[in-house]
């Protein structure tokens, strides 16, 4: 039997999923949070096998959540999110999700995502970000760059996009600022820009990021 517990603030959400679950003969839901604090504490008090998060909670990020999860259990982690840009994916990975799911698809996905999780202890991507991924993969071989960004270049892209300065993203991050900074060039080079406007522009054409949390202006 798989013990999940579910972080999602969205109310027909939480009950469509809990349902779906509880319907099937090797699952149970024994726990559901609508922000990020109460399902800590609930994930700490029920220690369940699996459990379904979201990126945007009212409280705490969703990867906050994570982080803390995986500091004090080896619960499996699938994201459960609308957030489907290859920056905010990675992001996840690097906190330690297990697996990543969109909202939008269906429940039989959503329960192939646990048990592949679970039992076969893989990770489970859902198609439309691997369609998405494989197209960013196209548009870099359309054009020449140096090299793809790395993990903490995504990472600073991101927060780039969010309107966050140097500083704040070397505090985010735990870096110096002339850490940042020497990040912030090798994205310049690697995009092949000279500012952060067209750096961000061109990190959404390529999947970075996602247009709709574009600040740049």
């Amino acid at each position: 039997m798989i013990r999940l517990t579910l972080i999602e603030d969205e109310e027909l959400i939480r009950l469509g999923i809990t349902t779906a679950i509880n319907q099937q003969p090797d699952m149970e839901m024994v726990g559901v949070a609508r922000t990020g604090i109460e399902g800590i504490n609930l994930v700490k008090e029920l220690n369940p096998d699996v459990i379904l998060v979201d990126i945007g909670l009212p409280d705490i990020s969703g990867l906050e959540v994570i982080k803390e999860v995986k500091l004090n259990s080896k619960t499996k982690i699938v994201v459960l999110s609308s957030h489907s840009s290859q920056g905010t994916v990675q992001s996840a990975l690097n906190v330690g999700a297990d697996s990543y799911i969109l909202k939008k698809n269906n429940v039989p996905l959503i329960l192939e995502a646990i048990k592949t999780t679970f039992y076969d202890s893989k990770s489970f991507f859902d198609p439309d970000i691997s369609r998405r991924n494989f197209c960013y993969q196209q548009k870099i071989k359309g054009k020449t760059y140096q090299d793809n960004l790395t993990n903490t270049e995504i990472q600073i892209v991101s927060l780039m996009a969010a309107g966050f300065s140097n500083k704040l993203i070397a505090e985010q991050l735990f870096i110096t600022e002339s850490t940042v900074k020497g990040h912030i060039n090798k994205i310049f080079a690697k995009l092949d820009v000279s500012d952060r406007v067209n750096a961000l522009i061109e990190a959404s054409k390529l999947g970075y990021i996602e247009q709709d949390y574009l600040q740049v202006g």
